[in-house]
This record gives C-alpha cells, structure tokens and sequence, in this order.
C-alpha cells in the first residue's frame, strides 16, 4: 500500500499530462506525484482503485474529476480548475474558425467562459452536458443554432467531429495545475496533522490505565481505549458509532445530548463490574462538541487505596485519631468539633490555638482524617522539641555531601514525607526566623529544596499549625513573621481549656480511666461522687493531659477493685500545688 501523501494526477489528454509532469518535478517536497490516464468512462474504476492502493488525494479536471467526486471515495479529489486565461486562449483559437462558438461541458467550464463573447467581440452560446449522449443532444442543438465551432473538453471532440463541426480543446496551463497540485498538498497536510492528533489521542488513551470512551455532541462514541475494550467486552471497532447508551445504562446517559452540563460522577455496573464513572464535556470555541467519559473498576479503587494505606502505615506516618474520638458534652468542644469538621472539607491552612494539653494535636489528627487527604500521609512536627540546627534538615531534607556527615544519597524531608497528605507543625511559635522564612515559601510556591541542594521539589501538602502562645502578640512584638502569621491562619480554631468546660471532666475522667487501666493492664476504678466533685472545682493547668496524669497515678498506686475516693484526688492535687510553690512560673512553657 502506498503512503497516504501520495497524489493520483489523472490527466484526460497527453498535453495535461506533459504539464502536470513538468509541474510535479519542479516540486522540492517529499509528496508523490503519479500521473495516469483517464477520462469520464473509467473515472468509477480509477477513483476506487486509488482508494484501495492508500493514495491520499486524487487530482484531476472537468466531468473526469466531477464523477470520482461522487464515487463515495474516502479520499479528497480536487480538481484543476479552469482560469481565465485558459477560457481567453481557446476561444480566440476557435474565432479562427468561427465568430459563433459554441461551448459545451461542465458547470464550472460555462461560468468562466460564457461572459467572454462580447469581450472578445464574438458570439458565444453555451449548454451544459456531460455524459456521450447529453453531449450528442447539445452540438445538436448548438448547430441548428448556426455555431461554427465547438470549444470543450476531450470528450466532446469525438461528438464535434462526428457532425462536422471544427474543435477546439478547452486546456488547463501551468498555472491552473499548479494551483491544483498545490491545494492537494495542502489537503494532504492539513489530513496528516489531523491523523497526527488522531493518533497522538489514541496513545495517551492506550496509555491510561483507566477506561475513557469519548462522544460526539449527539453522544455517539468516538474513541473507545484499549481499558474499555477489556471492561465492556467489545472492541473500539464494534464501539465506535454507538451511542454511550448502549455502554453505560443508567439515567446520566439515558438519550443523552451532550451539552455544558455534561458533568458528573456516579456509580454503575458495567457488565459484572461495579464502576465510578465520571463524565466531563469537551468545549471548542465556546461550543460543547462532545463529552469524555472515565470508568474505574471500584475493586481496583479499593485495592489501590489499601496498598496506599499499608504505604503511609508502614512509614508510621499516618493518623490515629478521629474527631469523633473527641470526648466532651460543653458547647464550647461541641462548637470546636463542629468547627473542625468544616474545615476538614476544605484545603486551606488550619491555625490551632490553645493552652498546653488541651488537645490540639488531637484536633489536628481528626482534621486529616475527615478531610480528602484521608488516605495519605500525616507528618507530626514538634518544632520546640527538635534543635533548630536539626529542624531545617528534618522539615527540608537535604543534598548528598550538604554537610559533614550527611548520607551519601542526601535524604528527603519530611515536607517530601508529606506530600498528597498533611504536616502538623506543633508549636510553630518556637520556629527560628529563618525557618519561618523557608516555611513561608513552602506554602507561597509549594515547592520545596533541600538543604545544598539546588533542585526545586512541588509538593501537595497541607499545612495544619499549632501553638499554645498568643502568636498575634508575637507578630506584634516582632517575634514571629506577619506575613507568615497570616498564611497559618487561614483558618483559626480555638480549643477552650479544661477550666472552662468543667461539665466535661467527668466524661473525660471516665474514658482516661478506662484507657490508661487498658495500657496498664489493670482493672479500671470507679470515681465516688466526692472524687468527681474535687476534679471539677480544680483549674487544670495542664489541662487533659494533666488530668490523664492524675488519673494514671490513681490507677498505678490505687486498689483495683475500690472506688477513687476524694482523698486520694486531694492528696495528688496537693502535691501539684506544692511542686507549683517550689517552681516559680516561667509563662506557659511547652510541654
């Protein structure tokens, strides 16, 4: 089969093949030209077999290049057109003859020469003909009509001569068969840039490990990957030209007509499979002219969720907590949880402020865990715990060879750790200055670098701070950046302290007790009314985590099977307060 930049010249006298030869060799392109033979009576078979060889266009001219029109060809036949210039030259050749001509062909042949009799000071009438015997009828007529010669294409000169009458071939010069080799090309080229998309579709659809199936605005399918073969059980052959219907059965595709609408995401069988199809429309110019349709197998959602979370479990960077794990009754936890719940449905960056132990890690875990960066990654920071020489290469990573003892390989931060999931930077007022310049980047750009390195990372994390100080004091005390302060706290939740939510201490009491005789492997105590009495009039500096504190002691030294009585909380609370008069307050110190 020949290439489809191939061009068929099919030439209906020897003179138009000398031109188109002439033509075709001054050309410098890698396009071939083949010239043959042909007139109207085997035009049909001309044009089929050229289809079938792969040629991709057909040139030719007069009622030879109208009939391959109309042959039902997948190839474009272009014609050579009949300029100005031939008309001129051969009706002054038949003025030799005759100050009457007649001129018989084709549509296009009349419209160029039928103006020109008067111009050239000459009678000229015209009919239109194209098969043998509409050609006999019209010299016929034409020579009753007292015509002394008869100007048209090869055909005609059979008939002309037959009655009589003198001929004059209508030729096409150099110019008209430039012109028509040169719109083939064109053709050609605009084809092979189309089938060059076509194709380039086709191997990223090939490519993709989903199923795609796309349609025209009427939801006819146009393209059916390899994916959709396997899912639907059809091939793209038999798919092409269905309507998605007949694909996908339920309601969303339903006697479809595509339009700027034609968005979604549902849930359908496909054969014996479950999928999550979605749909989004192809817009051009302003104008829907289709719709693309993906289809994932749920097993295979499910599995590869699994894998991911066996991935984040493994690295131990994932989250253990709920905001339903939350206890307390007060409004004020219950407006902090409903709170939270909110802005786990968005992306933005969290701010968490509160006093130490009250829970903002807790919070921030819960945060994660109901948001849709569930299933990755969640990395947990303590920014005063770690020295800040050390901090910038945790957060960061860094190059091979960035300093005096670093590995080989370099190491990845955990910014890197975190990426499709959330990093929880814990007392983020206790960040050095330029750390706080580093993060700010991360969050403007989302992109990271490792320390004596020089390759920009992106990373798709979400940032959740927290700080038990009042950070907007520090902003104006010019102890933390502005500019940074207002990228953190994007969104702002304040986690209430113990002391003002006392209603919620004996909820509370009750769960650390049973957890901490859990992790102890004890049996849990019951609290007598007095103990309770005693915890909630007590001010909880430390918050939950000094109330678990108590509590474990209760469960550590105490009689498994004996309620906890007032004395020994009184007892235990003394010792606090007696620890607190020893160690003068320093402000409230992270713990």
């Amino acid at each position: 089969m020949l290439s489809s930049n191939a061009i068929l010249f099919v030439a209906t006298n020897d003179e138009l093949a000398n031109i188109a030869r002439e033509v075709a060799s001054g050309n410098e392109d890698t396009m071939k030209v083949e010239i043959v033979m042909g007139n109207p009576m085997n035009a049909l078979e001309i044009a089929h077999d050229a289809d079938r060889q792969g040629f991709g266009a057909i040139v030719s001219r007069g009622t030879t290049s109208r009939i391959m029109s109309g042959a039902g060809i997948s190839i474009p036949v272009i014609q050579v057109k009949v300029t100005g210039y031939d008309a001129v030259r051969a009706l002054l050749a038949a003025k030799r003859h005759a100050n009457h001509v007649g001129i018989v062909g084709s549509d296009d042949m009349i419209r160029w020469m039928d103006g020109l009799g008067g111009l050239l000071g000459m009678e000229v009438s015209t009919r239109f003909a194209e098969s043998w015997e509409e050609i006999g009828l019209a010299i016929r007529s034409l020579r009753e009509k007292g015509v002394g010669a008869i100007v048209g294409w090869n055909l005609v000169q059979r008939r002309a001569a037959e009655m009589g009458l003198p001929f004059v071939p209508l030729s096409s010069g150099r110019e008209a068969v430039h012109d028509a080799l040169a719109e083939a090309r064109s053709v050609l080229n605009a084809r092979w840039r189309e089938t060059e998309r076509a194709e380039r579709l086709k191997a990223i659809l090939s490519s993709v490990t989903n199923a795609v199936v796309a349609v025209d605005s009427d939801g006819a399918i146009t393209h059916f990957n390899q994916t959709a073969e396997g899912m639907v059980g059809i091939s793209s052959k038999e798919a092409i030209g269905r309507h998605i219907s007949t694909i996908l059965k339920s309601e969303q595709t339903d006697g479809l007509r595509v339009d700027s609408e034609s968005r979604g995401e549902w849930v359908e069988r496909v054969g014996s499979l479950t999928v999550l199809a979605r749909s989004e429309p192809i817009v051009v110019d302003n104008r829907v002219a289709g719709a693309v349709f993906s289809l994932d197998d749920v097993t295979q959602i499910r599995e590869l969720e699994r894998i991911v979370r066996e991935e984040v479990r493994d690295t131990g960077h994932m989250s253990k907590h709920r905001l339903s794990d939350i206890v307390g009754a007060s409004s004020a936890m219950a407006e902090a949880v409903e709170l939270a719940e909110r802005f786990a449905r968005v992306d933005s960056t969290v701010l968490i402020e509160g006093e130490t132990g009250t829970g903002k890690e807790l919070f921030a875990h819960g945060i994660h865990s109901a948001s849709a960066r569930r299933s990755g990654p969640f990395v947990a920071v303590n920014c005063a715990a770690i020295p800040e020489t050390l901090l910038e290469s945790e957060l960061f990573g860094y190059a091979p060879g960035a300093f005096t003892g670093a590995r080989r390989s370099g190491k990845p931060g955990l910014f890197e750790v975190a990426h499709r999931g959330t990093m929880f930077l814990d007392e983020i007022g206790e960040m050095s200055g330029p750390l706080q310049a580093r993060l700010l980047r991360v969050l403007q750009e989302r992109e990271t670098m490792r320390v004596g390195g020089v390759k920009v990372i992106p990373i798709d994390v979400r940032v959740i701070a927290a700080t038990n100080k009042d950070l907007f004091g520090l902003v104006q005390r010019e102890g933390f950046r502005d500019d940074l302060f207002y990228r953190l706290s994007v969104l702002n939740l304040q986690i209430p302290p113990l002391r003002e939510r006392p209603e919620d201490i004996p909820l509370l009491a009750g769960h650390l007790m049973r957890s901490v005789a859990a992790r102890l492997q004890r049996q849990p105590r019951r609290f007598s009314s007095g103990a309770l009495t005693v915890l909630e009039g007590y001010s909880w500096p430390g918050n939950v985590r000094q109330l678990e504190n108590t509590i474990e002691q209760l469960v550590a030294v105490g009689e498994e099977r004996r309620p906890v009585m007032r004395t020994e909380v009184d007892r235990i609370l003394a010792r606090y307060a007696a620890s607190r008069e020893r160690s003068p307050q320093k402000g409230n110190k992270p713990t």
